[in-house]
């Protein structure tokens, strides 16, 4: 199914505008002529991507952040600011009404350019979307400056327990696990994973110093199941082998 956008503006004009220059790729459309208006779609369908104005009548667009950021069933929605507010405003009056950052994907001033709105969006709804999960520092710098220079989104996990949070506010197209992580371990996070219908058939590759056999011998032995992963990767690895598997994995989710 085409990613699905929804963009929220009070000026005709500019929805116009907007849904002319995203109509020209394969995206599911709609528009919301206020806050209220752009909440109540979100609970009848989450879109993939929020394109969201500032200021807004009923509910301004401060308002509709901190409400999805509040709810953990829709926190992890990726959205872009496209506004007339200068920036640095926009981020100190939302830190100083919350008491935390602003946590958007993008922030555009308008007037802003089509190549530069289908850039950014681009970025978000077609590129895919990994969590790596690992308590080393240097492994997740490392990964994620390998992923990213094939474009790919990154997001990263210190422990199991965040990880498990993170999935929950957004399912990844893949996770890459390490197995020895402190308040949740790998173990822990594959079985409650395979555990949750939503979550049974999420990809997930470990990467770890864990010799394979054992994992696998341990897993099974406290949970009576396979452990169903798509690859099995040991520490350390070139980094163009964990892109060939990355991508092999992920081609296989779309097949």
């Amino acid at each position: 199914m085409p990613p699905y956008v929804l963009i929220a503006d009070d000026d005709p004009d500019i929805l116009e505008g907007i849904t002319a220059i995203l109509e020209t790729r394969s995206y599911r459309l709609a528009t919301a002529r206020d806050g209220l208006q752009c909440m109540e779609q979100i609970r009848q369908e989450l879109p993939d991507l929020l394109i969201l104005d500032m200021m807004m009548p009923r509910m301004d667009g401060f308002a509709v952040i901190r409400e999805l950021r509040a709810n953990p069933e829709y926190a992890g929605l990726p959205i872009i600011i496209l506004t007339t507010v200068i920036e640095d405003a926009a981020y100190r009056r939302y830190e100083l009404e919350t008491g935390v950052a602003m946590d958007v994907q993008a922030f555009l001033e308008k007037p802003t350019s089509p190549e530069e709105l289908l850039r950014q969006v681009s970025a978000i709804v077609d590129q895919p979307y990994i969590i790596v999960a690992d308590d080393d520092p240097d492994i997740l710098e490392a990964a994620t400056t390998v992923l990213e220079s094939k474009r790919f989104q990154v997001a990263t996990a210190k422990d199991g327990r965040q990880c498990i949070e993170m999935v929950r506010k957004r399912s990844p197209d893949l996770l890459i696990l390490d197995l020895l992580m402190p308040r949740m371990d790998g173990f822990a996070v594959i079985r409650e994973l395979r555990s949750e219908p939503a979550y049974a058939k999420l990809p997930i590759l470990v990467l770890t110093t864990v010799v394979e056999d054992a994992s696998r011998r341990r897993y099974e032995l406290e949970t009576g199941h396979d452990m169903t992963i798509q690859a099995y990767l040991q520490k350390p690895i070139a980094p163009q082998e964990l892109l060939r598997i990355v991508g092999k994995a992920l081609e296989e989710v779309t097949v």
